[in-house]
């Protein structure tokens, strides 16, 4: 099993955190978290193997925020 941790920084994207709040996809297996007093969003999901952890972001988050996630980092689950 692999672990991916996703973050974004939303301060120089003129994006607001309630604006991608009504964008994010709703998975079980990854949980969204945000904090609104350093405008950062990020996701955390635990994925059968390193291949589908890898898969591309939502296009329309994306697509929204204006830029690729400020941090992908993969793990392997203990």
């Amino acid at each position: 099993m692999v672990a991916r941790f996703v973050l974004w920084s939303l301060a120089d994207t003129g994006v607001s955190l309630a604006v991608v709040r009504d964008e994010l996809p709703d998975n079980d297996n990854e949980t969204w978290f945000a904090d609104e007093n350093t405008e950062r969003l990020g996701s955390f999901a635990v994925f059968a193997d390193a291949e589908a952890a890898a898969e591309p972001l939502p296009e329309n988050l994306r697509e929204l925020i204006g830029k690729e996630p400020d941090l992908v980092e993969l793990f392997d689950v203990a």
